[in-house]
């Protein structure tokens, strides 16, 4: 057994610890203390996602037709020569007749009269076309113009380019008389069928 004087300062010294613990929140049995971390000054961002502007490409032109010299003519009891620019004419139909059949034939290019109703593109046969034989010309691509005439001697067939352009000459005669619309035509040529390459332009006879 401890003496007086041991056990009262043993008795002290134990009652100083436990007032201690006590002011720091703790207790004489516990080891172990939790922290709660402070989250108030935490500043969250929400970033939209970007997206990227679209690419757009233009699509390229259609198919169309000019007539330099305009569509009234005066009679002068012969043809006038007219130039006739066709500019793309790409993505050729293929013929079905010899010695084009399975290619790319380009277009016919003609003067004469026409019924309402005579795209090859619809069915109509060749009576709704009646152009004047002589003014037939032909604007076909260099891999056909090979085969049909590779010595370049045939008259009234000109070069279709790989862009679909072609300038050619036709006459037109306004002292000759048809039934229908007189016109100057541009169709598929050697049977091929393609609407987008039908065109019918009127011809105006003026006195």
């Amino acid at each position: 057994m401890l003496p007086p004087a041991h056990r009262f300062i043993r008795t002290a010294l134990i009652s100083a610890t436990v007032s201690a613990l006590a002011a720091c929140g703790g207790s004489s049995d516990d080891s172990s203390s939790s922290l709660t971390p402070d989250t108030s000054a935490v500043e969250t961002s929400t970033v939209a996602p970007t997206t990227a502007a679209p690419t757009t490409t233009a699509a390229p032109a259609g198919p169309s037709v000019e007539i330099v010299e305009g569509t009234s003519f005066a009679p002068t009891g012969g043809p006038v020569q007219v130039t006739v620019n066709g500019t793309g004419f790409t993505d050729l139909a293929v013929g079905n007749r010899p010695p084009l059949d399975g290619l790319p034939t380009g277009v016919y290019v003609v003067f004469g009269w026409f019924d309402e109703n005579w795209k090859p593109s619809a069915g109509v046969g060749t009576d709704a076309r009646r152009f004047v034989f002589e003014t037939q010309s032909w604007a076909m691509p260099d891999e056909s113009r090979a085969v049909l005439d590779p010595t370049n001697q045939l008259e009234n067939v000109y070069t279709l380019s790989p862009e679909g352009d072609f300038s050619l000459t036709i006459p037109v005669d306004c002292s000759l008389a048809g039934t229908g619309t007189m016109a100057i035509a541009v169709y598929p040529a050697s049977g091929a069928i393609q609407a987008d390459h039908e065109f019918l332009i009127p011809i105006t006879c003026t006195a």
